[in-house]
């Protein structure tokens, strides 16, 4: 089967930030990398705008690329490619590709400005040093497939990648420790990625994964993964730092890592920001407030390190956004219609009641369902709580 070769140089600051995030973002992640169709060999875009859903998922291997003498923020490189041998080169990630789009475009001049959207789920990461990643380098290079001249190949036939498949997140340390290697760019940053979430429970507590959303259709620009978070209950985001071996103590003073939530109607999070912790864990605690919509409602979580007095474009180190969801669950809205139906059956027996001239009975009858109706209506505005369950 087919594999994609996928290349960041980072030039941009936007992009500095997308490798950044690449890293930090945990398994089963799904996440967005969009290029022009110029930046693609003709056989990789051929591949991807025919591709169909039954032939997902397709590996992808992920590298970060740049020149020795290359400096952050200077002009992109042009008219060579990266050589091994006067280059940092470094897989960063695997990933399986699980959707495509395409965005038809024409430029000015006429030509094709076309965009293709891809979502990667992302896995683990590969050996910075396996003695596979030579050979594939030199077969994309001899095919003119590596930057500065194209950023996404198909696998030559005859590569082996199986080096790179890697589901497990024990070598993210090396990579980091490649990656933050001078002349690389990102020499000096701050590294932590997002270890697991995890929901407290009456019986300890319990790793939530991230699940596609309902919503996704092959073919389409939004295709996302989120966290489902019950409301009325709380959670926590861990987090693994790591320090590279060639920074030392020698990372800015004051690095905190925040955390913060597009939506604070619905997520209450008590402690904002932490300090970076060195080859630590840490966790942020996260609570989500009562919920009354039926329908989902999408909350987008960012977390980013801050150096104080860093005027840089450039992210002084990692940063991740990952996608929660909440809603009442179908256990709460049964329960919740269940005590209003039999409420509002009561209130009308109670008339009846009161008819017949049962006036005691009419108001015992009444009070009953009156008080059924409120605990109802207390349940799913969410003043009062439900017994633990794992469906709500």
């Amino acid at each position: 089967m087919p594999a994609l070769v996928v290349f960041d140089t980072c030039t941009r600051s936007q992009y500095y930030a997308d490798v950044h995030q690449l890293l930090a973002l945990p398994s089963g992640t799904i996440l967005r990398y969009d290029y022009q169709e110029k930046y693609f060999s003709p056989e990789a875009f051929a591949y991807l705008r025919q591709l169909k859903e039954t032939d997902c998922p397709v590996d992808i291997i992920l590298f970060y690329g740049q020149f020795n003498d290359y400096a952050k923020g200077a002009d992109d490189p042009k008219g060579k490619l990266l050589d091994p041998n006067n280059s940092v080169l470094i897989p960063t990630r695997y990933a399986r590709l699980r959707n495509v789009a395409v965005e038809e475009r024409i430029g000015g001049d006429d030509g094709s400005r076309t965009i293709v959207y891809f979502h990667m789920e992302l896995s683990g990461f590969p050996d910075p040093d396996s003695e596979a990643i030579r050979p594939l380098l030199d077969m994309l290079a001899e095919k003119k497939e590596l930057p500065f001249e194209k950023w996404v190949a198909l696998a030559p036939e005859g590569a082996d990648l199986s080096a790179f498949r890697q589901d497990g997140v024990q070598l993210w340390g090396k990579v980091v420790d490649r990656l933050a290697a001078a002349p690389s760019q990102f020499h000096g940053d701050v590294f932590w990625r997002i270890d697991h979430l995890e929901k407290e429970t009456a019986s300890g507590r319990k790793t939530i994964l991230p699940q596609p959303r309902a919503s996704n259709r092959f073919g389409q620009q939004d295709y996302a993964s989120d966290y489902h978070l019950d409301p009325l209950s709380n959670y926590r985001v861990t987090l693994s730092s790591f320090v590279p071996a060639v920074e030392g103590k020698d990372l800015p003073d004051g690095a905190v890592v925040t955390i913060k939530a597009d939506d604070g109607e619905h997520l209450a999070i008590p402690e904002p920001k932490q300090e970076f912790r060195r080859n630590a864990s840490s966790q942020f605690k996260i609570g989500v407030k009562s919920v009354a919509d039926i329908n989902p409602r999408y909350i987008s979580l960012s977390l980013k390190t801050e150096v104080p007095e860093h005027k840089s474009p450039y992210t002084p180190g990692s940063l991740a956004d990952i996608s929660l969801v909440t809603s009442i669950g179908g256990y709460r809205v049964t329960v919740c219609l269940g005590l209003a139906i039999v409420g509002i059956a009561l209130g009308i027996w109670a008339t009846a009641l009161f008819r017949d001239g049962s006036i005691a009975y009419g108001l015992l009858t009444g009070a009953v369902g009156a008080l059924l109706i409120f605990f109802g209506a207390a349940l799913f505005t969410g003043r009062m709580k439900l017994p633990a369950s794992g469906k709500d």
